[in-house]
């Protein structure tokens, strides 16, 4: 099978190319960064550099590689770990889960790509009801605190997006919360505002 991932190089994407290499599949990936993209080349993928917010080049990326299924993995995590300025810090990110993932969507469609599957975040975004432990028709949380506005907005377009495409078969993978080296959580930026009291 022919997979693209788009966040070839990041967190998840980094972890994910090789696994399906190994399984067998034929692997293209997007990443923003010619020094990534050439050690995906070296490991058998078909790497482009792309600019995730630029509509043509994600086009012909994608019309180019002319995958199976595409992945969008696309985040950008380092140093958005702010959490008094939640929205600011995760921006670009929503960005990546809004217009980049419209540009994605339809380079998909185009290219007769059969699925999509997107990741987004299950953590703090569910209603603030029920018990601890949420499921996939647990309701997102229709009056989160202000600063978190804009990215529950972006999960919830994510999520609408990818379901609601009639031509591809749409995935959403609620993740829980990542850590370690590259992940952004629990950084130094992250661990100072947690021993400062910043997140009560």
């Amino acid at each position: 099978m022919k997979v693209l991932v788009a966040g070839a190089t990041g967190a998840v994407g980094a972890r994910l190319v090789p696994l399906l290499l190994a399984a067998g599949h034929r692997v293209a990936g997007l990443t923003r960064s010619p020094a990534k993209a050439e050690a995906l080349r070296q490991a058998g993928v078909e790497a482009r550099v792309v600019d995730a917010f630029d509509r043509n080049a994600v086009r012909s990326a994608v019309l180019e590689a002319r995958p199976e299924v595409v992945v969008h993995e696309m985040t950008a995590l380092t140093n958005a770990s702010d959490l008094v300025h939640f929205d600011r810090a995760f921006a670009t990110t929503n960005r990546l889960r809004t217009a980049a993932l419209d540009h994605l969507i339809a380079a998909a469609e185009e290219s007769g790509a059969r699925r999509f599957v997107a990741q987004r975040f299950c953590g703090w975004p569910y209603a603030r009801r029920g018990g601890p432990v949420k499921g996939e028709d647990d309701p997102l949380d229709p009056e989160p605190p202000r600063e978190l506005r804009r990215t529950l907005d972006a999960i919830r377009t994510l999520e609408s997006s990818v379901a609601g495409s009639r031509k591809l078969e749409g995935v959403v993978l609620r993740y829980g919360a990542f850590y370690g080296p590259r992940s952004g959580l629990f950084d130094g930026p992250f661990l100072a505002q947690l021993r400062a009291g910043a997140c009560r």
